[in-house]
């Protein structure tokens, strides 16, 4: 017979061993879901690079995310959770909104106990990651005047004849998780 010192003991031990497989899968989590927004806001990006110099094109559609849900994205996500030591068991774009929720399961397990049912189980975490446009597009006031790309303090003139150079990503977008 376990004593009750011994049993608190081991209880504590199952308590923070699962604490910290849950702690492992959050972070998992996080990190995949930030990985498919990276991804979408980096097709993006190379959207509006390729479309800057094509008449015809409202760059402010892009800059606004308009075509932001991209198939690659929650394929970077798995890569993430796995480098991470869990599996992506679901990701899907924000409705509305630009970003992912995913649900990560850790591969890791807790281990069998004395306490009964707990054993075996796995944490599993979500975690939701937005993207925000920074930038505004303001068309010139005549008709051979190049459009300004305004994003948080910094101006670009889109010269349609000249390649778009000394924009990031970041320039154009913010990443963040949300609670």
């Amino acid at each position: 017979m376990i004593s009750t010192g011994l049993f608190a003991m081991l209880a504590f031990f199952v308590f923070a061993q699962a604490a910290a497989l849950r702690g492992s899968g959050q972070s998992a989590a996080d990190a995949a879901a930030l990985a498919a927004v990276r991804e979408a806001r980096d097709n993006l990006y190379e959207e509006f690079l390729a479309a800057a110099g094509e008449d015809g094109v409202d760059l402010a559609e892009i800059i606004a995310g308009d075509s932001f849900a991209v198939g690659s994205a929650c394929g970077e996500a798995q890569r993430l959770a796995a480098r991470n030591g869990a599996t992506l068991a679901e990701c899907s774009p924000l409705s509305g909104r630009l970003g992912y929720t995913v649900f990560v399961e850790t591969g890791s397990e807790v281990n069998q106990t004395v306490i009964p049912g707990v054993g075996g189980q796995r944490a599993r975490a979500e975690a939701t990651a937005v993207m925000e446009s920074l930038c505004d597009i303001r068309e010139g006031e005549a008709d051979d005047d190049f459009p300004e790309l305004s994003c948080d303090g910094e101006s670009w003139w889109l010269d349609p004849d000249e390649e778009v150079t000394g924009i990031e990503p970041r320039d154009l977008f913010g990443i963040r998780l949300e609670d």
